[in-house]
């Protein structure tokens, strides 16, 4: 998905109403012809017309949004989908996507983005449309396989899409399918007819609706096309980590924030620390500001502008630290003046944060508002970790030897965060949860201490939930973790030559085997095993020694 530079085209013209309701429900051209159609009447079908309903009142969608155009300078918008045009199955999947997707999705936060800026443009644009209807049906699609794998004595690992498809699951996944093809197609043909006035705002909503339907399948490779294309079809729009004079004023500023904070974190943190998304870490896209002077916390702020601060702050961060390991990676040079700067201005926002979130901790008496104090804080003491970073490879391994404690402090507040009663793990764990889950990946590679790392991986594993990825990785983690287990040395350490880091993972064509690619940290030694969906994963670990790697 790529954005070709073609002239603005002209605007389009209204969509035609008046037409036969079989030809509507059809969604094809009617020609209007009485008492019967020319259609309806080659087809032998019932022609009936429908007296068309009273204009609205001007400048009002149905939840209360102006008319303005999609982009600044007055382009019109899509035609836009109302209610009544949801048709038998359409209703169900919509309602399926606005209560169960959308409030799967909000329990990792971005609730302006998923319940408004989302809900309303599926009523709007058909491409959005279109997508919300068929990650609605592929939602009913899974409803039998999730609960299948939740069972006591499920033996899979992770879920195979075709698994036990009884008549009524294939045709909502043909349905699911259907509607996601027709979405892409029109999708693809806007960007290639007018790609010089689609804005950033409708690219945003349309590719997460994307990853979030390759998402639920599982289908990485195509995710991390997805995420690469993305940010090369945004480019400049993103460099200041805001959309500027490219969106209307008034329009959707809170939910298309959210959208880009969730977007660069998303892909900042998957090319950083999962080895399903290579694609994005190995091509230069991102053009980013890296770093920003003003967001640190302020007591005067009230929680949700001190929220923001903090999702703002993190971001920039990620982004900077994916700026310093692609210039590692690339073997750029490094103007090392600046990345001194940088990094100092890292740390002491770091220690800011760090001290800010300790306090509201302390001092919050709602639970669920300390939860989220306590989330934001494992996300502040991690980075603290992450400010540090050192070029040198054998530096880098001796800091996070150094920070056992501060691993531990994470560990412990994750545990207290995740107790009982949290909404992330009570219920199905969010899809793409990009709290927490990065943080408690990274220490698990990172910190060689036995019992800490296995703590954080027994919480990746509670965070989990049913979705591929998630549990595929618990599953690599866990034999990586093992292998350099068998090198710990007298002294209790596991030497920087024997430490290994999760590089390429793939899946063969049914997805029932996971192949990984292991690399040895300093010595750069690849190693590849293959794990079966069935496999016993715990005889696996017993007989860990004889692994043919």
């Amino acid at each position: 998905m790529t954005a070709p530079s073609v002239p603005r085209i002209r605007a389009r013209r209204p969509k035609v109403r008046s037409g036969c309701a079989t030809c509507k429900s059809r969604r094809i051209k009617c020609d209007e012809g009485r008492p019967v159609c020319a259609r309806c009447k080659k087809s032998k079908l019932p022609c009936k017309y429908v007296a068309p309903e009273p204009k609205q009142g001007q400048g009002k969608s149905q939840y209360g949004a102006s008319d303005s155009g999609d982009a600044a300078g007055g382009a019109q918008l899509t035609p836009r989908v109302h209610l009544h045009e949801f048709e038998g199955h359409e209703v169900f999947y919509f309602d399926l996507f606005r209560n169960v997707v959308v409030s799967n999705l909000c329990q990792n936060g971005y609730k302006n983005f998923w319940y408004r800026t989302v809900l309303r443009e599926s009523l709007r644009d058909e491409c959005v449309r279109d997508c919300v209807l068929g990650t609605g049906a592929l939602c009913r699609a899974m409803m039998d396989q999730v609960h299948r794998l939740k069972q006591p004595g499920t033996k899979s690992l992770w879920m195979v899409p075709t698994d036990s498809l009884n008549a009524i699951n294939t045709r909502y996944h043909q349905d699911a399918l259907q509607f996601y093809t027709k979405a892409i197609s029109k999708f693809r043909r806007r960007m290639l007819q007018e790609s010089s006035s689609i804005t950033p705002r409708t690219i945003l909503i349309m590719s997460l609706l994307l990853i979030v339907f390759e998402a639920m399948q599982g289908n990485t490779e195509t995710i991390d096309r997805l995420m690469h294309s993305t940010i090369s079809a945004l480019d400049s729009s993103m460099s200041s980590m805001t959309f500027g004079t490219r969106l209307p004023p008034n329009l959707d500023d809170e939910g298309i924030r959210e959208a880009d904070y969730f977007f660069a974190r998303l892909s900042g943190f998957n090319s950083l620390l999962s080895p399903f998304y290579p694609g994005i870490l190995r091509n230069k896209a991102y053009q980013r500001t890296w770093l920003c002077k003003d967001a640190t916390p302020s007591y005067d702020q009230n929680t949700q502008e001190t929220e923001q601060s903090f999702e703002r702050y993190t971001t920039y961060f990620l982004l900077w630290c994916f700026r310093t390991v692609q210039t590692r990676l690339f073997d750029s040079p490094m103007d090392f003046a600046r990345f001194n700067e940088e990094q100092a201005l890292a740390l002491a926002h770091s220690r800011i944060w760090c001290e800010f979130l300790h306090t509201k901790v302390e001092e919050e008496k709602d639970t669920d508002q300390r939860r989220t104090w306590k989330i934001m804080l494992v996300e502040a003491k991690m980075f603290s970790i992450f400010a540090q970073y050192r070029h040198d490879l054998e530096e880098s391994e001796a800091l996070w030897d150094s920070q056992l404690p501060v691993c531990r402090e994470v560990v412990a507040l994750a545990e207290s965060a995740l107790e009982d009663g949290s909404p992330l793990v009570s219920s199905l764990p969010p899809l793409l949860e990009d709290k927490l889950q990065p943080m408690l990946r990274s220490l698990t590679n990172k910190c060689r201490h036995y019992e800490t790392r296995t703590r954080a991986l027994a919480l990746c594993q509670k965070l989990s939930g049913p979705w591929f990825e998630n549990k595929a990785i618990v599953v690599g983690m866990r034999i990586l973790v093992e292998l350099e287990e068998r090198h710990r040395d007298a002294s209790g350490l596991i030497p920087y030559r024997s430490r290994l880091k999760w590089s390429v993972s793939s899946w063969n064509e049914d997805r029932t085997e996971l192949r990984m690619v292991l690399v040895g940290v300093i010595t750069g030694q690849r190693r590849e095993l293959t794990i079966r969906k069935d496999e016993d994963i715990d005889a696996l670990i017993a007989n860990i020694s004889k692994l043919s790697i």
